[in-house]
């Protein structure tokens, strides 16, 4: 419905994203003038018809004349027509609203301000492999600029690609093809979300969706054979009765019989009814997502799967929604008492619509955890697609089963781009080592966390900061920010060692495994920290394993003079002079040769 509101986007597909949501912001700012407008004009004319009405029944009253009695239900009648078309209009309303919020906050995050975005803190786990160091979740975090998802379900699945790396080069692909195919049609995307949006899809009512579809009707047996017979006997007695061929008692009796048997099951009628409208009314916003994606044109493996999940021949689930919500008007006719007895007493209404209502049921109640799934992964998808769009200099990764991991230009994601530098790196093969050395604030961490992050996003099928990154799919292992546990007794220590100790298990058995290490050990002694980092780098040559060590231990790099083949020295490298120091933070061969602790305690006055 909405997604035929904005329909030329060809150009905008062409231009940077800052130009497109600012053009998105002043086309639909219009537009929800317009409507408002027209909101305003409904609005008096609807106290016109009310106030007209008025007057031609209290005329009718007082005079008795025909006319006037007509002219009131006409006015009614447009009262009537004239509402139904402002619930249409409030609807679109409230769609361009969250449009024009749509573009609000993309300009935001372009800007560099994200907290109008959800940080997914409730997702943090230190726990985690690389969550916690690679600053997955939390304020001014990776969730916060790829989730733009719109749904429940849609957010977890996003919580679940960035937590889990996929393995396959397949499915890697698959999902690179879907977000590309997605980007390239920005309003359809945004119409998504502004959908989305205009009626949350909140956790309960997704809770209220799994328990309905597991909850049976039933319908009883011994009143099957007279949903059919008795209607027709029923009606044709009041028809031959209106040509005065039989009494009216016959035809009265069995409409009689026909409202008894309606009433006899109304607990379990009146259970299926509310529980359908508490269904109803939790599914219909996924019905809108659903619809919208009805008519989209996806070539891409993914999308056609979500496709066939949602509409297959045997369970096409906007036709089986509306369907459903025919049922469910039907029974919403319960409330009008007159309509109830008449429909009831000649036509057995309620025993048909819960007949309908079994029937559905049966053959559709087990695809809608389907569908609900493939909603969730559309709504995954878009954002992938969205952040494609609002980084065309971001490239998509090439797999390749050649290297471990390189990349041109390797920046963090999350920098400006007036405060990113950039690096070339690679790893060939497994059992391959680099050894980051440098000064405080030289740009080592930065460095790991823009490798780790670009990796989780390659392995996401998502686009990564470079003008060029191939990689194979791999589990991804970090320690970083090992903190102790009072409560539990660990010291910082020991807290250290069972991290290693967990990563000792996690490669064992994955097939391959890359690490990124960040000044290990450094909860004892410096003489013992050395001895213990050589002897644990030595043990990772026993694992399918590569990766960076970040360190200030500088003699762990004659690592490489003892076996170059395994190990490779980089650094970090700073210039000063008595009144500065510079940081380049590029990444050069060798170790570090210059430290800044001193100059920086001078320069601070602390010494």
């Amino acid at each position: 419905m909405f997604s035929r509101i904005f329909a030329k986007n060809s150009t905008r597909v062409m231009q940077q994203p800052e130009q497109y949501y600012h053009g998105k912001l002043e086309e639909v700012t219009a537009l929800l003038k317009n409507h408002k407008q027209k909101r305003n004009g409904i609005t008096l004319v609807k106290i016109i018809l009310f106030l007209s009405a008025v007057f031609f029944i209290y005329t009718f009253a007082n005079t008795s004349a025909v006319v006037y009695l007509c002219a009131f239900f006409v006015a009614i009648a447009l009262f009537i027509v004239i509402n139904i078309f402002e619930t249409k209009l409030l609807k679109k309303i409230a769609f361009l609203s969250e449009l024009k919020k749509c573009s609000e906050v993309e300009l935001e995050y372009l800007a560099g301000n994200l907290q109008h975005l959800p940080a997914g803190n409730e997702y943090k786990d230190q726990t985690h492999p690389y969550a916690h160091d690679l600053d997955l979740f939390g304020d001014s975090s990776l969730f916060q600029a790829v989730n733009r998802t719109v749904t429940p379900h849609g957010r977890e699945k996003m919580r679940q690609w960035l937590l889990n790396p996929l393995k396959s080069e397949k499915e890697i692909t698959a999902r690179q093809q879907a977000a590309s195919e997605l980007s390239g049609n920005p309003d359809w995307c945004h119409a998504f979300r502004a959908t989305g949006n205009s009626q949350r899809v909140s956790p309960l009512a997704i809770q209220q969706i799994e328990k309905w579809q597991q909850e049976r009707e039933s319908l009883p047996r011994w009143i099957t054979p007279f949903l059919y017979i008795l209607p027709v006997i029923t009606i044709s007695a009041w028809i031959l009765n209106i040509f005065s061929v039989i009494a009216w008692n016959l035809p009265f009796t069995l409409s009689c019989l026909s409202l008894i048997l309606c009433y006899v099951p109304a607990s379990r009628t009146l259970r299926a009814h509310l529980r359908l409208d508490e269904f109803t009314r939790s599914f219909s916003n996924l019905h809108e997502l659903i619809h919208h994606f009805a008519d989209f044109p996806c070539h891409s493996s993914q999308l056609l799967s979500v496709r066939e999940q949602l509409f297959s021949t045997s369970s096409n689930a906007d036709t089986a929604l509306r369907s459903l919500r025919k049922i469910q008007e039907g029974f919403d006719q319960r409330t009008n008492v007159l309509v109830a007895i008449l429909l009831n007493g000649l036509l057995l209404r309620e025993l048909h619509l819960l007949k309908r209502l079994v029937a559905w049921k049966r053959e559709y109640a087990e695809a809608i955890p389907a569908w609900v799934n493939a909603t969730g992964e559309l709504d995954a998808l878009v954002s992938l697609a969205n952040y494609k769009y609002n980084h065309p200099d971001f490239v998509t990764p090439a797999l390749n089963t050649d290297v471990i991991l390189r990349g041109a230009a390797i920046g963090h994601p999350l920098l400006s781009a007036e405060g990113c530098v950039t690096n070339d790196f690679g790893i060939d093969r497994l059992h391959e080592f680099y050894i980051i050395t440098g000064a405080n604030m030289a740009g080592k961490s930065t460095f790991l966390r823009a490798v780790g992050v670009n990796l989780v996003l390659a392995c996401c099928g998502a686009v990564v900061r470079a003008s060029s990154f191939e990689f194979q799919p791999m589990a991804i292992f970090t320690s970083m920010r090992t903190v102790d546990d009072l409560a539990k007794g660990t010291s910082y220590f020991h807290a250290e060692l069972l991290r290693l100790q967990k990563l000792v298990t996690m490669a064992e058995r994955e097939e391959k495994t890359f690490i990124i290490l960040d000044e290990i050990l450094k909860g004892t002694n410096s003489r013992d920290k050395l001895n213990g980092s050589r002897r644990f780098l030595q043990k990772l040559l026993t694992l399918p394993i590569a990766g960076l060590v970040a360190t200030h231990d500088l003699e762990l790099g004659a690592l490489a003079d003892t076996q170059p083949e395994h190990y490779f020295n980089r650094c970090f490298e700073i210039t000063h002079t008595d009144d500065d120091i510079v940081y380049d933070y590029k990444l050069k061969p060798g170790i570090s040769q210059n430290m800044n602790a001193s100059i920086l305690l001078e320069k601070m006055k602390l010494v």
